[in-house]
């Protein structure tokens, strides 16, 4: 079985020692490179072709929602994992935007963040709870004229509700 690659793009040393370590502790995932900023990111991305980026969003020079732009058009192979502070609804929407697969607050729990990375490897998407429910409740509640939800049953909407909620499957 071969391993999930993954680059590291963040600016600060510390975390990504960090997390080149967990990462590295894993069976299935290794960390093939890392990047101190956006434009890195993207020159590594090209050279090394990781399956995921684990992408900061807010960075020096190239920040991470450029970069994810730049890394989809010219790599679309590779998939981009935002790893950041930013538990907002509103960084999440730019960032599936540019083509992220999935957000993960830096709070995270570390069992959360490796789930992260083997989801969007096998094509899923991986939204962080909190920022998940954000989305979900303004795409409920948003004053869009023609919205999709308008064909769902009640019971339809109901299950999106507590979904929004934190609710399991169950």
């Amino acid at each position: 079985m071969s391993k999930i690659r993954v680059l590291l793009a963040d600016d600060h040393a510390v975390l990504r020692a960090g997390l080149r370590m967990l990462l590295n502790a894993q069976p299935d995932i290794e960390v093939v490179g890392e990047a101190v900023d956006g434009a890195q990111a993207v020159e590594q991305t090209r050279q090394l072709r990781p399956d995921v980026v684990l992408m900061d969003i807010t960075m020096p020079g190239m920040d991470g929602l450029a970069a994810t732009k730049d890394i989809r058009r010219s790599c679309p192979g590779a998939k981009v994992l935002a790893l950041t502070m930013h538990d907002d609804a509103e960084y999440l929407r730019q960032m599936l935007r540019a083509g992220a697969s999935g957000y993960v607050v830096k709070k995270a729990a570390d069992a959360e963040l490796t789930t992260a990375i083997r989801a969007i490897h096998r094509g899923e998407v991986f939204l962080y709870p909190s920022v998940a429910r954000a989305v979900v409740e303004d795409y409920l509640d948003g004053p869009t004229p023609a919205r999709e939800t308008d064909d769902l049953t009640d019971r339809e909407r109901e299950v999106l509700r507590l979904i929004a909620q934190g609710h399991t499957n169950r």
